[in-house]
């Protein structure tokens, strides 16, 4: 297991830290010398075998607390928000070596976070649980496009949920349904994984990153629509946040920062029928 405070032993050695798990069973010397060198060497720590723990870094020690559970060759790996006490640059290096490293060992791994970025990215399969209760399990990009209710959509980012009612409903091909719905001043269509009836509720999740300015291409053949209004602008480096209100909704949009509005602006926006997930209120 890695904790979240790595609880690395301050009296011992980066060596003695990680031999720790193959002295308690005994394990000969010269084997133990030699399975602690290769799990410093997959972590990148060799060099600082008979470093004490306390002169460490923080990422330094959480690649300690890696090799010092990798050493004895576990069959599951168990990792407690293992990067939590990371500034946000080594959080995500970190996280893109550790993820490396478990590809090239493939040990079966159960990774807590409560980072949902982390979680999409170092993830082959995630559990999103509530209260105790597992709300879905699948693939990250699967459970990111395809919520099974408001409460795992609303988990991952920051998605418009736009209130609409069901006008028809069809199979569609992968065992989804293709809903026409009616909202306040728009209609469209949309997916769902059930099926709903004529005059049913649902929430429209539109993700931010999916709604874009419409520019001199107003075509809207499968696409949503709505007019609006630029109420705030927020710079991030290479995008900015626009918050639009637009039919009685305050959509959130991603877009990139050369290509976005200034607040004031009157504004379509669209979204692909195919982007666009249905889900019960």
């Amino acid at each position: 297991m890695v904790f979240q405070s790595y609880a690395i032993w301050p009296h011992m050695t980066v060596f003695d830290n990680v031999a720790y798990p193959l002295s308690v069973r005994h394990i000969a010397k010269a084997e133990i010398k030699d399975r602690v060198t290769k799990a410093l060497q997959l972590v990148e720590m060799e060099r600082y075998a008979d470093r004490p723990a306390p002169a460490l870094s923080g990422g330094q020690q959480q690649r300690v607390a890696i090799a010092r559970a990798l050493v004895f060759e576990p069959e599951v790996l168990l990792l407690d928000e293992p990067l939590s006490n990371l500034d946000a640059r080594l959080r995500t290096q970190m996280g893109d070596e550790f993820r490396a490293l478990q590809r090239r060992l493939k040990i079966t791994t159960l990774y807590v976070t409560h980072d949902q970025e982390e979680a999409m990215a170092l993830s082959d399969r995630v559990v999103v649980m509530q209260r105790g209760r597992i709300l879905q399990i699948g693939a990250p990009e699967t459970v990111y496009r395809r919520p099974a209710s408001r409460e795992v959509a609303a988990f991952f980012g920051t998605p418009n949920l736009v209130e609409a009612q069901v006008v028809s409903c069809k199979a569609a091909d992968g065992g989804e349904w293709l809903l026409a719905v009616n909202g306040a001043a728009w209609q469209g269509t949309c997916r769902a994984a059930q099926e709903f009836r004529q005059g049913d509720a649902v929430l429209a999740v539109v993700r931010p990153e999916d709604l874009t300015l419409a520019g001199s291409d107003t075509s809207r053949a499968g696409k949503i629509a709505w007019a609006g209004r630029v109420v705030d602008v927020v710079f991030r480096g290479p995008r900015r946040t626009l918050t639009v209100e637009a039919g009685g909704v305050r959509f959130t949009v991603e877009c990139p920062a050369t290509r976005a509005a200034s607040v004031g602006d009157n504004v379509r926006l669209l979204v692909d029928a195919e982007s666009t997930w249905a889900v019960q209120p």
